[in-house]
């Protein structure tokens, strides 16, 4: 079994996740290779489809989710050493934390077909955020320094800055096949329970059902943003909520009278509109 290593040099403690690494599988055919900039492990995963068995990527969900746009689709096999800042793909999917643990699972090479969301035509494996949480996502990746320094803590730190700027406009929400929109000013599509943390915005969520959950956020009052983080934090208090409308579907389309920011697994991908599907059964994850 032909094995390659996408590994970002720039996430955690690298050298001696390599080194690690490179002991448990010295008595297989391991090739390893660097990310250099954004979006190369995409293209190294891409080039791995016909040449490698399993790809395994040591890094945080970033590189996870450039990976999986690389080979979804096909019968390469995806391996998870986390590495990041959260890691909620594989907390998610039980990956052990210990990146020593996390090899021994892969090597072990037990794997498992789950299903990706696809907006815009980019794969996720987690989520996609359309509004407020793209904003932010924005301004952590401008802030790269601070996130090295805070880690988990920066994504709430920027949370709160962001919505205290943040003008939101009005969505227009189409799920599958209905005539007639649903709206809301915040909108998380979520294929995995795991937000972020031990925050659960699809709290019902599944990776192997053949559908996305959409929850959709009602009010942008501080009050109402404040009974959102404290009902995420409890398993499915949120979609309880009033003010908050949840569907499980396979196809959502979402337009805005100005534009506003999308992300998929936390990486933007643009502005509105925004189309987004369920693709069942689209990749093969060793876990």
């Amino acid at each position: 079994m032909k094995r390659l290593l996408i590994i970002n040099p720039r996430a955690g403690k690298y050298k001696k996740i390599r080194e690690d690494i490179e002991k448990i599988f010295s008595k297989t055919d391991l090739t390893i290779k660097e990310t250099k900039k954004k979006l190369h492990a995409r293209e190294l995963a891409k080039k791995a489809v016909g040449k490698y068995d399993v790809v395994i990527v040591a890094g945080g969900d970033g590189t996870i989710n450039e990976v999986i746009n690389g080979i979804a689709g096909t019968k390469v096999k995806v391996g998870i050493i986390p590495n990041g800042t959260e890691n909620v793909i594989a907390q998610e999917l039980g990956i052990p934390k210990d990146h020593k643990k996390a090899a021994k699972v892969v090597l072990k090479g037990k794997t498992k077909t789950y299903d990706l969301g696809k907006a815009n035509g980019r794969y996720f494996m987690m989520m996609t955020g359309i509004g407020l949480d793209a904003k932010a996502a924005k301004n952590v990746d401008n802030r790269p320094v601070l996130k090295k320094m805070l880690g988990r803590g920066m994504y709430h730190v920027t949370a709160i800055q962001t919505y205290l700027t943040d003008k939101p406009s009005k969505l227009k929400i189409w799920l599958d096949d209905q005539i007639l929109p649903r709206w809301g000013y915040y909108a998380i599509v979520g294929n995995i329970k795991l937000y972020g943390g031990n925050l659960k915005l699809t709290p019902i969520a599944r990776p192997d059902d053949g559908y996305l959950d959409i929850c959709i956020f009602k009010n942008k009052d501080i009050f109402s943003m404040m009974k959102y983080f404290v009902g995420a934090t409890y398993k499915k208090k949120i979609i309880e909520m009033p003010s908050i409308e949840y569907f499980r579907v396979k196809k959502i389309k979402i337009e805005s009278e100005k534009k506003v920011l999308a992300h998929t697994d936390a990486e933007i991908i643009g502005t509105t509109p925004v189309e987004i599907e369920a693709i069942p059964k689209s990749i093969k994850i060793i876990s």
